[in-house]
């Protein structure tokens, strides 16, 4: 019998592989964010307090302001993820697509009921619409360990289905 054979070991892999590369985006995108942080706060107390000895201008600030809000957003989700361990749902797929992100990635994603998760395209092959799965997902970033579809539950009259609309989705009612 073959590793690949065993679906134990594989959901064992994916775990080691998806919280690898967690890790990997939070050693890539945290010392970029401290770097922006710092040259922000740099240059506004060189504006603000030394008479703009160092060149500081407020163009300046706020360029390096928002990268350090655009790589502090990634370099947060991945530590807390690296400190967390991923969450397991289940409920309806509710949405299933992919999308090209650049010119070479094509990203895939799923909704399931709220939460828009984030997988690759050996992982969502067999998921479709109105499927029933659990999934085991890091909350923060929201990617996806590891899913599978389940049987349906027993469902009475308050539980949505399959067939219920998608949570805020549609017009607005009043």
């Amino acid at each position: 019998m073959s590793w690949q054979d065993d679906p134990e070991l594989q959901k064992q892999m994916r775990v080691r592989s998806v919280r690898g590369k967690i890790l990997r985006s939070a050693i890539l995108w945290g010392p970029l964010f401290l770097t922006a942080l710092g040259g922000t706060v740099f240059y506004t107390a060189d504006i603000l307090f030394l008479d703009r000895e160092n060149g500081g201008t407020w163009v300046l600030v706020t360029i390096v302001g928002i990268l350090a809000v655009l790589f502090g957003f990634q370099a947060v989700q991945a530590a807390l993820d690296v400190f967390d361990k991923p969450r397991t749902e289940s409920g309806y797929v509710t949405r299933r697509w992919a999308r090209s992100d650049s010119l070479v990635v094509r990203s895939h994603y799923m909704r399931l009921e709220r939460k828009i998760l984030r997988g690759d395209a050996y992982l969502l092959a067999e998921i479709k619409e109105g499927d029933y799965v659990e999934a085991t997902y890091y909350s923060h970033s929201a990617v996806l360990v590891w899913v599978d579809k389940r049987p349906e539950p027993p469902r009475d009259e308050t539980q949505p289905g399959p067939d219920a609309p998608p949570y805020g989705d549609g017009p607005s009612q009043r």
